[in-house]
């Protein structure tokens, strides 16, 4: 077989057919490669609790003991049925035991290995595409018509309906990860009740510990000079257990959209035609950068991104606690919009 098509994806993971020994689920939305490979696997044994039926062996475990893989793959179930081997966290090391376990009749034993993303060139992903009795399954995140047909039979599964600002804030916080989608809408339905309809203000408040909301915030309390909202928004990020490097860059690709849309403007265009040129998310982000953007100059922002730029070096090298590089980084640039927030004496 070859690599499933996305479209076809789903009706693959239902129903793979008998003659199919071997499944590679990969990609960057890890929540979708647990999903799809939950699927497989039930639809492969009779009960995925059962030891005797589902073997369970991390890819770096197989990496150093090839010859695992092979046995759990010839093992019968002692409890009868059809048996599957799951390999999680695997990687490229495998490409050379999955090489020779397709070359080998195993039976009718399923071997469901789950990677992370996987470059074209990957040894394992040629291994299964090449083979007749295998195939690649591709996970990416959700994005555009596909995000919004997620959230949108997930909204109907839980019972509630949301208003199109609150769907557009939905929209613009999820995708990236599709268990987390799920949960968020969950979380949400739970919070607005049985046959409810969710506003802009519910989402806000029962998605607020979510990643992107955490980290937009922060970005917009930096180049608004909030003070308070950036100590309050750091330390919950910070508790939540983001990364320095990860917040510094959210903060810096707001700080990108920022010099992009003054660039535009300082050339005499239109704001509303650079809003678009600068394709905010969601309006949220929008108003943030048009409020910054009066109290911002390109000069200053470039500034800024060179000591952002320095500060994620500094994390990566340094050996300094990357909280501390973060916190003091952002309270700098975050007093700088603050003076230029004052009124002339």
């Amino acid at each position: 077989m070859v690599k499933i098509p996305p479209r076809e994806a789903d009706a693959f993971c239902r129903n793979p057919g008998a003659n199919v020994r071997v499944v590679l689920v990969y990609g960057p939305d890890q929540g979708l490669v647990r999903e799809r490979s939950d699927r497989l696997l039930s639809g492969a044994v009779e009960d995925v609790n059962d030891p005797f039926s589902v073997a369970e062996l991390g890819g770096e475990e197989v990496a150093l003991e090839p010859a695992r893989l092979m046995e759990e793959a010839l093992s019968l179930s002692l409890s009868g049925g059809r048996r599957a081997v799951r390999v999680r966290g695997a990687g490229d090391a495998l490409g050379e035991p999955v090489t020779r376990l397709l070359a080998l009749p195993t039976g009718d034993t399923l071997i469901l290995i789950e990677a992370g993303e996987l470059p074209a060139r990957s040894k394992l992903r040629a291994a299964v595409e090449k083979a007749d009795e295998a195939a690649a399954v591709a996970c990416y995140r959700d994005d555009g018509r596909t995000l919004a047909g997620v959230i949108d039979e997930e909204l109907r599964r839980n019972g509630i309906t949301a208003d199109s600002r609150a769907t557009g804030l939905l929209l613009a916080c999820l995708g990236g990860d599709r268990l987390q989608t799920r949960s968020e809408i969950a979380k949400l339905a739970l919070y607005v009740g049985a046959g409810g309809r969710a506003t802009l203000a519910d989402v806000e408040n029962a998605v607020a510990d979510s990643s992107f909301l955490s980290l937009d915030r922060i970005a917009h309390a930096v180049s608004s000079g909030d003070l308070e909202d950036l100590d309050r928004s750091l330390e919950r990020a910070l508790a939540n257990r983001e990364t320095g490097t990860a917040i510094l860059g959210a903060v810096r690709r707001h700080m990108i959209q920022l010099e992009l849309l003054l660039g535009l403007t300082e050339r005499g265009e239109a704001q509303e035609r650079a809003m678009k040129a600068v394709r905010v998310f969601h309006f949220r982000a929008g108003d943030a950068l048009k409020a910054a953007a009066r109290r911002w100059s390109s000069g200053l922002v470039r500034r800024s991104l060179d000591y952002l730029a320095e500060a994620e070096i500094q994390c990566r090298t340094t050996g300094v606690p990357e909280a501390t590089i973060c916190r003091r980084t952002l309270l700098d640039i975050a007093r700088t919009a603050a003076r230029r927030n004052r009124p002339p004496a």
